[in-house]
């Protein structure tokens, strides 16, 4: 193993709806303690607590509610359609959250659909998809799948080699249906030096390599693997190959993508940001557009004076206090948003519909993003 790297006292989870300043201020905090194998490449939290974080109905993590993420999830039923002909089948879903891209693929093959969340809310049977609040077994599985999918599920997993054999076995039981997973790439952030995408929640950061070699390592053959979203998610597409046996070559590390490059460039990376927030008038005030993951660990990172509000398209969200703080998370129509003498958006994919939001509601400060 590599050395750690260190951040002390962050919140354990980021996408938890706190409705008051005390029950956010009073979320528990741990150190993240990163560490990255030798052999795989695969870098973890060597002191992560899963039963820190709690996945129930308050979990929120959607995103789509923007329309750049529709188009994304929109796109991705779309390619694993036609890929995969799925029209007509059944799609199975381990981790769906709230149910919107099962309903949403399901609705564009006709198909059937199975999801299993505990963060689920929501009735448990609709017109053509059911839901469970649990997690899944193997023998929770009845009959076979066209697909099971598996979306920014296995970051947050710990002992990744034991879940992966886990979900060979939930394949093996759907009668060997495409499984798809989909994560973020370490490699984004390596390179552009994400401080904001390093957080309590997320045990496990992938390098494109490293998750091809755990998934064959699990029995797993790789049938596609792409990065998408602006190369910041990777998508792996796979069929099973057998009972598991350990690859045949380890991708090793590359230096760049590795965890000593993202130590090395993590201070200096906030010291410009927070450079850059100042150079804007920060002083006189600012906010953060973006109350998912990201935005959370920016705010609870930062060193500078923290932002006066926080911004977020998702209706459920808003109202709510970002965990380990008493910042507000508002509508993007809310009043004090034009005002704002600096906004920071922290995913630059949002970046043109956010500036045509503002445009139309009058904003003429300063727009920044990561």
């Amino acid at each position: 193993m590599s050395a750690a790297f260190r951040l002390p006292d962050q919140p354990v989870v980021l996408n938890y709806r706190f409705h008051s300043a005390d029950d956010a201020s009073r979320v528990p905090r741990r150190d993240i303690a990163l560490v990255q194998c030798a052999n795989c490449g695969l870098v973890f939290n060597a002191e992560f607590d899963p039963n820190a974080v709690p996945y129930d109905e308050r979990y929120e993590n959607r995103q789509c509610f923007s329309p750049a993420f529709q188009q994304h999830l929109d796109g991705l039923a779309q390619s694993l359609i036609a890929r995969h002909g799925l029209r007509g089948g059944r799609i199975l879903e381990i981790g769906c959250g709230k149910g919107d891209f099962l309903r949403l693929i399901c609705a564009a093959a006709s198909a059937l659909g199975t999801g299993f969340d505990t963060t689920y809310e929501g009735p448990l049977r609709e017109a053509n998809v059911e839901f469970h609040r649990q997690y899944a077994t193997p023998t929770d599985v009845k009959g076979s799948f066209g697909a099971l999918i598996c979306r920014h599920v296995i970051e947050h997993v710990p002992n990744i080699g034991a879940f992966l054999r886990e979900l060979h076995s939930l394949a093996r039981a759907a009668g060997d249906p495409v499984a798809v997973l989909e994560t973020p790439s370490f490699e984004w952030i390596v390179r552009h030096g994400c401080f904001w995408d390093v957080f309590g929640e997320h045990c496990n950061y992938f390098g494109v390599p490293t998750l091809a070699f755990l998934a064959e390592t699990a029995g797993f053959q790789v049938l596609r693997h792409s990065v998408v979203f602006g190369e910041q998610y990777q998508l792996l597409e796979l069929r099973l190959a057998g009972t598991g046996q350990p690859g045949a070559n380890p991708p090793g590390i590359r230096e760049r993508y590795s965890l000593d490059v993202f130590s090395r460039e993590f201070t200096n990376t906030r010291r410009k940001l927070e450079e850059r927030l100042l150079g804007a008038g920060a002083a006189n005030g600012w906010a953060v557009w973006g109350a998912g993951a990201k935005g959370v660990a920016l705010v609870n990172q930062i060193t500078i004076r923290p932002p006066d509000l926080v911004v977020d398209s998702n209706p459920a969200k808003q109202g709510c206090v970002i965990p380990g703080t008493s910042i507000p998370v508002v509508s993007p129509d809310d009043a004090r948003v034009p005002a704002v003498p600096v906004i920071l958006i922290v995913n630059p994919n949002y970046l043109e519909e956010i500036k045509r939001h503002l445009a139309a509601l009058g904003f003429r400060h300063t727009l920044l993003t990561l």
